[in-house]
């Protein structure tokens, strides 16, 4: 899934708030407002409009923002906040801004790189970074409207060559469209696709209109699932599964069914649903 830029869906107002001015040239497509100094915050709060971005790389530039944002009434619209945040200063952002994205650890891809995505018709669909939590064993990924998504350990399964993930290194990679935990990687699409209901409606209604037999369903999950036609047998010979994906098989029967949804870990009637 490639990044795809429109003017259009771009927000209004972006603010780009930064002591160094390192990452204000990677953002010159967004046309945003460069801020550097608290006095400067304060004026661009004083006329920020209600569906404004506001990107900060700056710690005290951000607790100057919060300030500034509890002398007035109207929300400041979305925050970004790539350095450490305090946890303490969380509900004060949630408070001032419709939609908050931050780590206590960085974990955000690179400013070159987020200035794409941000910039992308597509950007619900890419991550622009995220954390991983050892104690919950859970990763929670920020997409790049901003909105959280949080998938277990367990969503990252070995893959076929026997590489494990390495929760330790996590990264987003390839602008927002790919996961690398060490060695190993996962596709965004195919996390979005497991763990987002609206998202994978959106996607297989596409993928309907393309081809609605239970063949190309069962080969696309099959595909998700990272199997091989091998890897149902013995229950189910790979000709057999290779016939029904290509469409020759015009009644499966219920044994089949239910040999297909065990191997692919669905109930058998979800099958015909990806």
């Amino acid at each position: 899934m490639g990044v795809k830029a429109t003017e259009k869906r771009t927000p209004r107002q972006i603010f780009l708030l930064d002591r160094a001015k390192k990452c204000s040239s990677r953002f010159t497509s967004l046309r945003h407002h460069f801020v550097r100094t608290i006095g400067e915050v304060r004026n661009s709060v004083a006329h920020a409009r209600g569906d404004s971005l506001w990107v900060s790389y700056s710690r005290d530039l951000t607790d100057a923002l919060v300030s500034s944002a509890a002398q007035g009434a109207s929300p400041l619209g979305f925050g970004l906040f790539l350095h450490s945040v305090d946890m303490k200063t969380i509900p004060a952002l949630s408070s001032f801004f419709r939609r908050v994205a931050f780590t206590s650890d960085g974990g955000f891809i690179s400013a070159e790189e987020l200035a794409e995505v941000l910039e992308a018709d597509n950007r619900s669909d890419l991550f622009i970074g995220g954390s991983a939590n050892p104690v919950t064993e859970t990763i929670t990924f920020w997409r790049g409207d901003l909105k959280p998504l949080t998938v277990p350990f367990s969503a990252f399964e070995k893959s076929g060559k026997g590489t494990k993930p390495d929760f330790t290194k996590f990264a987003v990679i390839d602008c927002g469209q790919t996961v690398q935990l060490g060695d190993y990687e996962a596709a965004v699409d195919a996390i979005l696709y497991e763990y987002d209901p609206a998202y994978r409606r959106r996607i297989s209604k596409q993928r309907l209109q393309e081809d609605q037999s239970f063949g190309a369903s069962l080969r696309r999950l099959r595909k998700q699932r990272g199997l091989r036609r091998e890897d149902f047998e013995p229950d189910l010979s790979a000709k057999t599964v290779a016939r029904i994906e290509q469409g020759r098989v015009t009644r499966i029967r219920k044994k089949t069914l239910n040999a297909l949804a065990e191997h692919l870990s669905v109930k058998p009637e979800e099958i015909g649903t990806f």
